[in-house]
């Protein structure tokens, strides 16, 4: 092989094993959030590349999971679930401006769903911007009913009747999605959301469900006798999701999970000094094998 041919080779070779490094300043011991500005952005910048990455490859179900609060708390101190919905929130809709998800979804195409009414109005307010309207913002909920489906009710829900109503004859009148958006699905709020996303599913239209806590879906952490249904739509359904962009603590907080698609999985032990790449996998291992590697040396 003539030696530009091996040089390009050993690049390709290169850059199809390198693997992506974990987020600055995530290391649990810089307390309080010093130094960690601009951690949020690269994660997003990381998930969008992933995402434009699956869905080149015809991917259609992808989750993006990650510590929201990374710049200001750690997994260690007290936060409220208000917090994390409004980071949620604000991740997601930039998240939607990069470049591989706009190109996916232009104009009002890209439907960002949200958890219910509320949060949807919140949004909006938050995000008033013309460029940012350029999407459908909408609840999980009202785009179901707007696809005609009859969605799950949470037991004793308390939606405004006239704010429902409203959310849905939005939706009703936005252009057919070409990317689904989903924002903190269920965890935060009832087990209807995940029942719902499977209703508002179609199968040639991409979803991407941000920090929606699917590993308690998938896991059985809610009892398949209890919840029969979202035991089925877990196997049917969530089970087949990508996980194309993963940061999160493991082992009791003795380490990190990590993945950009469609890299292997990185588990990395948190010391004092830094975190410490200790093993690489193919497919995702699980939560009781990262927790046993990480005592190892």
């Amino acid at each position: 092989m003539p030696p530009i041919m091996l040089a390009l080779h050993g690049a390709i070779t290169l850059a199809m094993t390198a693997l992506s490094p974990v987020p600055p300043a995530l290391n649990e011991y810089s307390r309080g959030g010093r130094g960690r500005g601009g951690t949020l952005a690269t994660m997003r910048r990381s998930a969008a590349a992933a995402v434009g990455r699956a869905l080149a490859d015809d991917l259609l179900l992808l989750e993006i999971e990650f510590p929201p609060l990374c710049e200001t708390k750690t997994q260690f101190d007290d936060y409220s679930n208000t917090e994390v919905l409004d980071a949620n929130r604000d991740f997601a809709v930039q998240l939607g401006l990069e470049r591989e998800l706009s190109a996916a979804a232009p104009d009002a195409t890209m439907w960002m769903c949200f958890a219910d009414d509320g949060e949807s109005e919140l949004a909006r307010e938050a995000w008033p911007g013309t460029i940012y309207k350029e999407a459908t913002i909408t609840s999980i909920s009202a785009a179901v009913s707007a696809s005609g489906a009859d969605p799950f009710k949470p037991f004793g829900s308390w939606a405004v009747k006239s704010k429902a109503e409203e959310e849905v004859a939005k939706a009703k009148l936005a252009p057919v999605a070409a990317l689904q958006l989903i924002v903190q699905p269920g965890d935060g709020g009832p087990i209807e959301d995940w029942l719902n996303l499977e209703l508002l599913r179609k199968d040639s239209t991409p979803m991407v469900c941000v920090n929606g806590a699917l590993d308690k879906v998938t896991s059985g952490y809610y009892s398949n006798f209890l919840n029969p249904k979202l035991a089925q739509c877990s196997e049917r359904f969530f089970t087949k999701f990508e996980q194309v962009y993963y940061c999160k603590p493991v082992g009791a907080g003795r380490g990190w999970l990590f993945r950009v698609y469609p890299e292997p999985w990185q588990l990395y032990r948190q010391t004092r000094e830094e975190l410490e790449l200790v093993e690489t996998y193919e497919t995702r291992p699980k939560a009781a094998d990262c927790t046993e590697r990480l005592k190892r040396p």
